[in-house]
């Protein structure tokens, strides 16, 4: 009685069974029209599994729920769409909440083809697609719920050992790259056999944790098809993705060869990888692995030392060192930055006997890393910065960084330059000496004049300051006259779309 204005709107006549219908489709108390997101990134509800003989049974019985669901519309998809089941196939989770969602794959994909003019070309092309190819093989395919795309399902052998490598950590990280690697290296091979179908892909379904709604389907024969025996091969496809990868790395370096060069020279790295991604990230903000590596490692000793000898510091330590989310995303973001050497360190601050030092242990997962896992952006724009916000809290660490480490990478960076150049002076000082005719002493100046104009690029000198003229000048008060501030912004200058304003002292 309660709701009976809204149930007149959505109940047919037809519908004899009422409390059946209420049981099965309006326990969503007050979802009347409900939001498509019903099970949605935020909700707290939980999932039931459903095995593929079962999907597919409740897809073309006309006694089950769905065929139910759209007679209690009278056959109005747009008002029970919000109500139809969806699955989630590629995670074996019940949940979408974030804090709770398992990223455990199943081995199995979705990919959806949609925006076809009527039901018939839809079915024309699922039928071509799932003829196969190469190294897809779809073993479940049906039209979608209002008729004008379709969905392929794909499995991939989960014993295999590149699939096994990729997604044992099942850190949502990891497990939405390798994902969306294999997921575009399919796509990019059905587009070759299928380019008509190019712009018929929808590719939000690269998601990991993407729903897919579940239509009726009462044309068996022509609208579903189903072989459920047929795998998908998994290491082709990665492999050629992760080629092509490695081959535009190799052609970003060769672009950058020289300053990549100067990086492996500075830094001691011997890696022309390393040294490409520490040439990107300098990009963002100063970074010597050399000085970063040190630091690093000299404060997880001297935290092995204070825990040693101050029970509140061996507390704080274990605290957060013997916690799994910690270590994860920890190990996550200090592994793209250091790589091993970070593991290795963050070990010494579990503490004995946690079953997060056990390698028989589940819980030893968070020490399962490959650079494989990062894509080129994650690689470039990491810092160990997460794990000095953690450590920072305790005095003693914040005391002993700024002491030891007062200086800043960019200063050390610079310092290391200038000795470079310097260096390279006095061995062209010595060839000089000895008559050589390779000696060259005009470099060292001509890196130290390079080194200021970029140093003038980045802070104008004060007295080209001084030599520009005004255009306007305000008074104290002015800045705090709202009639002034908008006479000068909407009139004056109404057609400026970015002001640059520059202090005095140039900086």
């Amino acid at each position: 009685m309660k709701y009976k204005e809204q149930l007149n709107k959505h109940i047919c006549p037809k519908i004899h069974h009422l409390k059946e219908f209420l049981y099965n489709f309006i326990g969503y108390d007050q979802q009347w029209r409900a939001s498509t997101r019903s099970f949605g990134k935020n909700s707290k509800s939980l999932a039931d599994q459903i095995t593929e003989k079962d999907l597919i049974e409740e897809m073309v019985n006309p006694n089950k729920s769905l065929k139910k669901l759209l007679d209690a519309s009278g056959g109005d998809l747009s008002a029970v769409k919000p109500f139809l089941p969806a699955l989630m196939i590629s995670l074996k989770t019940n949940t979408r909440d974030k804090s709770k969602i398992q990223f455990k794959h199943t081995g199995e994909f979705c990919f959806d083809f949609d925006k076809f003019k009527d039901t018939e070309e839809a079915i024309f092309w699922m039928e071509k697609v799932f003829e196969a190819t190469e190294n897809i093989k779809p073993y479940l395919s049906f039209i979608s719920s209002r008729g004008k795309g379709f969905k392929i399902f794909c499995k991939v052998d989960t014993s295999d050992k590149d699939f096994k490598n990729d997604f044992k950590s099942e850190d949502p990280d990891v497990v939405k790259k390798h994902h969306k690697t294999w997921y575009e290296g399919a796509r990019k091979e059905l587009i070759k056999n299928f380019p008509p179908l190019e712009d018929k892909f929808d590719k939000s379904t690269n998601d990991s944790t993407r729903l897919t709604y579940i239509p009726f389907v009462a044309d068996e024969e022509n609208r579903l098809k189903y072989k459920p025996k047929r795998i998908s091969n998994y290491a082709s496809i990665v492999n050629q993705e992760k080629e092509l990868a490695h081959q535009k790395l190799k052609n970003d370096i060769a672009k950058h060869q020289k300053e990549i060069n100067q990086i492996m020279k500075e830094q001691g790295i011997s890696s022309q990888e390393e040294a490409y991604y520490i040439f990107e990230k300098k990009k963002i903000i100063p970074f010597d692995l050399e000085s970063e590596t040190e630091k690093f490692e000299k404060v997880i000793e001297y935290l092995e030392e204070l825990s040693n000898q101050d029970s509140v510091v061996a507390r704080f330590v274990s605290e957060h060192f013997d916690d799994y989310g910690t270590l994860q995303k920890l190990s996550w973001v200090l592994y793209g930055v250091f790589g091993e050497l970070a593991i290795d360190n963050l070990l010494k601050l579990v503490p004995e006997g946690s079953n997060k030092k056990d390698e028989n242990h589940n819980d030893y997962r968070w020490t399962v890393r490959s650079k494989d896992d990062y894509s080129a952006k994650e690689l470039k724009s990491m810092t160990p910065a997460p794990f000095y916000y953690i450590v920072r809290k305790l005095e003693e660490v914040d005391d002993f960084i700024y002491q030891n480490f007062g200086m800043s990478t960019t200063d050390k960076t610079e310092i290391k330059l200038l000795s470079d150049y310097y260096d390279t002076y006095i061995s062209h000082l010595n060839l000089e000496a000895e008559g050589s005719e390779n000696a060259d002493t005009s470099e060292f100046l001509d890196d130290i004049t390079k080194y200021i104009e970029k140093k003038k690029i980045r802070l104008p000198l004060i007295e080209e300051l001084e030599t520009i003229n005004p255009e306007f000048t305000l008074g104290p008060n002015d800045y705090l006259d709202k009639n002034v501030m908008h006479d000068l912004f909407q009139n004056k200058y109404t057609d400026k779309k970015i002001f640059h304003l520059r202090s005095q002292c140039g900086k």
